[in-house]
């Protein structure tokens, strides 16, 4: 949430050709949900929407990149299939998330109210399972190009 998923994806999905699939983007194709209906969604019911997109996206036809939504690493499953995966960890410290996340928009409904409490009890819970399943963490700059081009390497290697 807030790390540049979308900008680094549209980078990478150009230098190799591919698709990039964008989670938020993706959720109302396929699923028939306006951006109204997925910010108003209960916070359950989003993330078991967001669970489903990941398990449906990774049986897309390789090669492409895709973002996916913070909440998916708080389900086993879904660490299974990250981990079955070439998942890339974009990490961002604690204070820019509290900077760069708003209360408005999908998957900030819970946020509304103890914004900074929740998203730190997140972070704090979200940080080390990231790690766990990525097979490469990036400690992101405010270079976007940059960033995605070390991520290119790790890809190419």
């Amino acid at each position: 949430m807030g790390a540049g998923k979308t900008t680094l994806g549209n980078i990478l999905a150009a230098q190799f050709s591919c698709k990039y699939f964008d989670n938020d983007y993706e959720m109302t194709t396929r699923y028939g949900y306006s951006q109204v209906e997925l910010s108003s969604m209960p916070v359950t019911d989003l993330h078991a929407l967001e669970s489903r997109y990941l398990s449906d996206v990774l049986n897309e036809e390789a090669p492409f990149i895709t973002g996916a939504a913070a909440s998916v690493v708080d389900y086993p499953a879904n660490i299974e299939l990250l981990k079955a995966n070439t998942s890339i960890y974009l990490r961002i410290s604690l204070e820019q998330v509290l900077t760069r996340v708003g209360s408005a928009g999908v998957g900030r409904q819970a946020l509304i109210e103890g914004a900074e409490k929740i998203l730190t009890d997140r972070y704090i819970r979200r940080d080390p399972l990231y790690r766990a399943v990525a097979a490469l963490t990036v400690d992101l700059t405010d270079q976007p190009q940059r960033d995605a081009d070390y991520i290119a390497q790790f890809l190419i290697s």
